[in-house]
C-alpha cells in the first residue's frame, strides 16, 4: 500500500514539474506585452569640447548617442538597418551591425547605449556605430544632391524621451534634403519633427531621396 501510495505522490510531482516547465516555455515565446515591451529612448547630440564640434560641423559630421533604458531589451541584440529610399519607394536595404549569436554583444542589463556617426560628402554617405567596447564597419552610400545639403535628423524635436515598442522595429535617425517651400525655401525640422511615417517622406514632401536607420532587438 505504501509504494502505492509513493508511486502516487511521485507522478502527481513529476506532472506537476511538466506543467511548470510547459507553462515557462508558453511564457518565453510568447511576445511580451504593451506594457512590458516599452523601451525609453533618449539622446545626446554632439560632443562637449567647442574646438572639435567647430571641426565637426565644418567636415558635415554628426554624432549622435542612443540611449536605451528598459527590461524589455534584457538577453537581446539590437540589429541596426539602413534603408535607402527613391521617388517615395524603398531601393536598397543594408545592414549596418548585426551581431546576433556572439555572447559579448548581448545586452545583459535594462540599459545600452551606442554612438552614430554620420559623415556627409559631396558623393557619398559614410556611417559608423561605436560603443563602448566596439566599432562596427565604416559603410558607405551614394548620394544625389539633387534637392540640395544632405542632414541627419533624428525624431526627438523637442522630447527628452520616446517610449517606443521592442516587439517591432523602429527608426532612430533620418538622413534627408528638405521638403521645399514655394518661395524655394527649405525645411528640415518640419519633416523630422512630423508625425508622418517616415516611409512616407518622399511621398508627403516631395524629397526624392533619403535614408532611414532602423532599430530592431532581436532574442
Amino acid at each position: 500500500m505504501k509504494k502505492i501510495l509513493l508511486f502516487i505522490f511521485l507522478a502527481s510531482v513529476l506532472t506537476q514539474a511538466q506543467n511548470n516547465s510547459i507553462d515557462q516555455a508558453e511564457l518565453e515565446s510568447k511576445p511580451l506585452s504593451p506594457d512590458t515591451s516599452k523601451v525609453d529612448v533618449s539622446i545626446k547630440s554632439g560632443i562637449g569640447n567647442t574646438d572639435l564640434q567647430t571641426l565637426f560641423d565644418f567636415e558635415n559630421i554628426n554624432q549622435t548617442e542612443f540611449f536605451f533604458d528598459g527590461e524589455s531589451i534584457k538577453g537581446k541584440y539590437f540589429v541596426l538597418t539602413m534603408k535607402e529610399f527613391l521617388n517615395g519607394e524603398m531601393i536598397n536595404t543594408t545592414t549596418l551591425f548585426d551581431e546576433r549569436g556572439n555572447q559579448y554583444f548581448k545586452i545583459d542589463s535594462s540599459k545600452t547605449s551606442f554612438k552614430l556617426l554620420s559623415k556627409i560628402d559631396k558623393e557619398d554617405l559614410k556611417i559608423w556605430i561605436r560603443g563602448g567596447k566596439f566599432g562596427s564597419k565604416q559603410s558607405y552610400f551614394p548620394l544625389t544632391h539633387d534637392n540640395g545639403r544632405y542632414v541627419a535628423k533624428d525624431f526627438f524635436g523637442s522630447k527628452e524621451i520616446l517610449k517606443e515598442d521592442t516587439n517591432d522595429p523602429f527608426y532612430i535617425m533620418s538622413i534627408i534634403t528638405p521638403n521645399r517651400n514655394p518661395d524655394g525655401s527649405g525645411s528640415y525640422c518640419r519633416v523630422a519633427q512630423s508625425e508622418i511615417d517616415p516611409e512616407q517622406f518622399g511621398n508627403e514632401y516631395a524629397i526624392p531621396h533619403y535614408y532611414l536607420i532602423e532599430i530592431q532587438f532581436i532574442k
